[in-house]
């Protein structure tokens, strides 16, 4: 594994201090994530009308940090931050914080994920992913980033704050939404209903729910094209308390035909029943 990247993904509901779930993965899949990461800041790709530029900086007793760019992209806020430690403060890529943002003053956050990229040895590239249960349908929306969990272990005493008006009319504009509505049985006997699909240039994203908790979320899913190309969606998070809402990203996949098919799977890789067909409304 690589001694200056690492890739990990925590709940964020509830306390500051709130029970990180350390994800082991692979190093091909903590090499995919770094990638994704870069793949949507990198300045050379067209992804500049979804971005808002920030280049705002706070300092605390920690260090520095600069704010450089926010995405947002369907239930998910994307950030793009620097961080410049003070000479006493220790910090490498196994550290990572874990924002807290509110939307139009109001918190959707139910899970949180992040990247600490070493750049140097006092500079460091800090990506986070904020996953939401759901996100206001305005224009612009006012965020309140705070940068306040050290690691899932401690609050930071003296919070990196940022507030800053985001757009998502390009994003709205280009947002494909694939109606689905289709109960299905899991392989353990209980049952879900598959709602819709939503895919952006940003991610795709698969939302069910259940009407009691999914005590053993099994399912996976692929998608595949009209001319037979696959992609695996496979890390289900839950959308409310209640784990009855769920939904299963894949970022970098951007869906553009009218229709395609849905094929539910379990973790074995056995198909839970026929293809589903999707068709953008």
């Amino acid at each position: 594994m690589s001694n200056d990247m690492l890739l990990v993904e925590g709940q964020s509901k509830g306390s500051r201090l709130r029970k990180i779930w350390f994800v082991v993965v692979l190093f091909l899949i903590l090499v995919i994530g770094v990638i994704v990461l870069y793949y949507l800041f990198n300045k050379d790709l067209n992804f500049e009308t979804y971005k808002t530029v920030v280049g705002k900086t706070t300092e605390n007793s920690l260090g520095s940090l600069t704010l450089n760019e926010v995405i947002v992209d369907d239930n998910q806020i994307l950030l793009n931050a620097t961080f410049k430690p003070e000479n006493d403060t220790h910090f490498d890529y196994q550290i990572f914080f874990f924002p807290q943002v509110l939307i139009n003053g109001k918190e959707f956050t139910v899970r949180n994920g992040g990247q600490s990229i070493a750049q140097s040895d006092k500079t460091y590239t800090i990506y986070s992913s904020v996953k939401l249960s759901e996100l206001p349908k305005d224009e612009t929306l006012n965020l309140d980033i705070r940068y306040n969990d050290w690691n899932g272990k401690k609050a930071i005493d003296e919070p990196w704050n940022f507030q800053v008006e985001a757009s998502q009319k390009q994003l709205q504009n280009d947002r494909n939404v694939f109606s689905v509505k289709k109960k299905l049985k899991l392989i353990d006997g209980q049952q879900i209903t598959i709602d819709r699909v939503v895919s952006t240039p940003i991610s795709t994203t698969i939302y069910f729910h259940s009407d009691t908790a999914l005590l053993n979320n099994t399912i996976q899913f692929n998608i595949q094209s009209t001319s037979g190309e696959l992609w695996r969606l496979n890390a289900a998070y839950p959308l409310n308390e209640d784990n009855t809402k769920w939904g299963v990203r894949l970022d970098a996949l951007y869906l553009t035909e009218k229709t395609y098919h849905l094929i539910p799977i379990a973790t074995d890789g056995n198909e839970l029943g026929s293809k589903i067909k999707m068709t953008k409304k």
